[in-house]
């Protein structure tokens, strides 16, 4: 199985993103960096640049992931900044900007970049839904977020969908299946397999 480096410090983002790669033959790395995240206007600039700032540092092929949340009602925000928000504001603030909205609805929108130094390629994915006036599951150990957001098409919230279903219709699980199937047809594969010995 030929192996790649994520940098991430989420366990929760690395056990998802392994599942569906270990479908391609490949194994997943963990590696946590300090690396700042600007704001620079996308999740994909953003996570080209942690994936630039990732490389200068490991020197080895490697991806890296950003995940945004965007509240339609409020012009897409919080959307880059949705960690820092949740950290500024908690539930209690999120809840009162959800509750005092018509619009309801939302999205999660991940972009996964893969580097190795020559070679750039980001993938994106989406997934729509609906925002909640409270909390679902607070106790589980998973993204905040997850917990106030209930998928198109779906009853349930994203914190209650199991890993494999959530797996088949996640924004994550789509950039990285994308990634996953351009490493299949032969993107990059020398780089990574050699790195892998």
């Amino acid at each position: 199985m030929e192996k790649l480096i994520l940098v991430t410090a989420n366990m929760h983002k690395f056990e998802e993103m392994s599942r569906i790669l270990s479908g391609f033959g490949i194994a997943l790395e963990q590696k946590t960096l300090d690396i700042p995240e600007p704001d620079l206007g996308t999740i994909e600039k953003v996570a080209e640049h942690k994936a630039t700032e990732a490389f200068s540092v490991l020197k080895q092929p490697l991806i890296t992931e950003d995940t945004g949340v965007f509240f339609h009602a409020y012009k897409d925000f919080p959307g880059l900044m949705a960690k820092r928000v949740y950290l500024g504001i908690g539930f209690t603030g999120l809840l009162a900007l959800i509750s005092a909205a018509k619009d309801k609805s939302a999205s999660f929108r991940t972009a996964v970049c893969y580097y190795d130094g020559k070679e750039m390629k980001t993938f994106s994915g989406e997934l729509k839904g609906t925002l909640l006036s409270s909390t679902v599951s607070p106790e589980k150990d998973r993204l905040p977020y997850e917990k106030i957001f209930v998928p198109e098409g779906h009853a349930t919230a994203l914190v209650d969908i199991p890993l494999e279903e959530k797996n088949i219709i996640s924004h994550r699980s789509q950039a990285t299946r994308k990634l996953g199937e351009w490493l299949a047809k032969g993107g990059a594969q020398t780089t990574i397999r050699n790195n892998g010995r």
